[in-house]
């Protein structure tokens, strides 16, 4: 009865977004609002969900096997959760606050890579071109819905576990666009498979599917200028602890290591720690510490904000706090790379900017 009069109450809330979604969207299509393309090869990877879906490691997969390839690539981000407003270029020894926990952890994981987050797409590339005129492809992260700047490549991601096929715009759901949207993407990549998992989804003559498993490295011991991988020590319990939209996996893959009890401790996406925190992380790890031989795990996001309160976190807990890197592997792998490259040497010189 509950879930009835919640759904009453939601759908026509959904109802009335969806209504101002395409309402917008259809101005863009019909170019009352103004979409840019630039002169050089510009690839957005984004979603049609809220978060969860894993676009940062995809975002690095694009700029390693393009950086493999010998071009010089950059990422453009928001910057979601940042203080600080306008164009900002990312280095790997700047704070989450500045600039974002997802931008700096690709700045430290794709040191190749210039890196810079701006909330105006256009403005951003405008003026990362202007800093580092020698980039030969934009990467831009989490801009599906930021159709003023129109990407010559589209790749759109979702969840295995919630494909957009099956969810409901918000309110009711976690789409911030309808399902429909899916037409603007040439390549469409649901992520988070298990083994053998391939879901199928409606495509148009001009797209392709694909799928992408989560890869888990070894964890290193937290460090935050300069990690170094080091085997992390068998304990009899683990912390986990996140800020991220699902946690599921991770645990999943915590759990097929033995033997092992895991405690869980977990913050909202992108959630910004304070002092209090720290207080609560401190005297979660101490009470497991009592319970035998424990360890703190925690993912690379978290590990970049994790920073602002590490003078608040006890010694302890920071020799024994780990962090754990993935990956993801895309398939068919060399089918999608080959689109990527293909894309990038036919846009070099292409139209200019409108």
């Amino acid at each position: 009865m509950m879930k009835r009069a919640l759904l009453s109450l939601l759908a026509p809330l959904s109802w009335l977004f969806g209504a101002a979604v395409w309402v917008r969207n259809r101005l863009f299509d019909l170019g009352w609002l103004p979409q840019t393309r630039f002169d050089l090869p510009v690839i957005g990877i984004g979603n049609l969900a809220v978060g969860g879906t894993g676009k940062t490691p995809h975002v690095e997969f694009v700029l390693r096997l393009l950086h493999a390839r010998g071009y010089r690539v950059a990422m453009l981000s928001r910057g979601y959760g940042r203080r600080t407003r306008g164009f900002v270029m990312v280095s790997a020894a700047a704070r989450a606050d500045e600039v974002g926990d997802e931008p700096l952890q690709v700045a430290r994981n794709c040191p190749f890579a210039r890196v810079a987050v701006c909330e105006d797409r256009v403005k951003g590339i405008k003026m990362l071109r202007l800093a580092c005129p020698e980039v030969e492809v934009v990467v831009l992260d989490d801009a599906y819905q930021h159709r003023y700047v129109q990407p010559g490549l589209q790749v759109l991601l979702t969840d295995a576990a919630r494909l957009y096929t099956h969810d409901h715009l918000l309110p009711w759901g976690r789409l911030r666009e309808p399902a429909s949207a899916a037409r603007r993407a040439d390549l469409i990549v649901v992520t988070k498979c298990s083994p053998g998992q391939k879901p199928a989804l409606p495509l148009l003559p001009h797209q392709q599917l694909f799928h992408s498993r989560i890869g888990y490295g070894q964890p290193y011991a937290y460090a935050p200028q300069a990690a170094q991988a080091v085997d992390m020590p068998v304990a009899e319990h683990v912390l986990l602890l996140t800020g991220i939209a699902n946690p599921a996996p991770l645990k999943a893959h915590v759990a097929q290591g033995g033997q092992v009890s895991i405690e869980e401790l977990h913050f909202p996406d992108h959630h910004r720690f304070s002092a209090a925190d720290a207080a609560t992380i401190n005297a979660r790890y101490e009470a497991l510490a009592a319970k035998g031989c424990a360890v703190v795990l925690t993912t690379q996001k978290d590990a970049a904000r994790l920073a602002g309160i590490e003078a608040h976190l006890l010694p302890a807990l920071l020799a024994h706090l780990y962090v754990q890197p993935i990956a993801v592997d895309i398939s068919p792998n060399e089918i999608f790379t080959q689109h990527i490259i293909n894309y990038v040497q036919q846009n070099q010189r292409n139209r200019g900017m409108d």
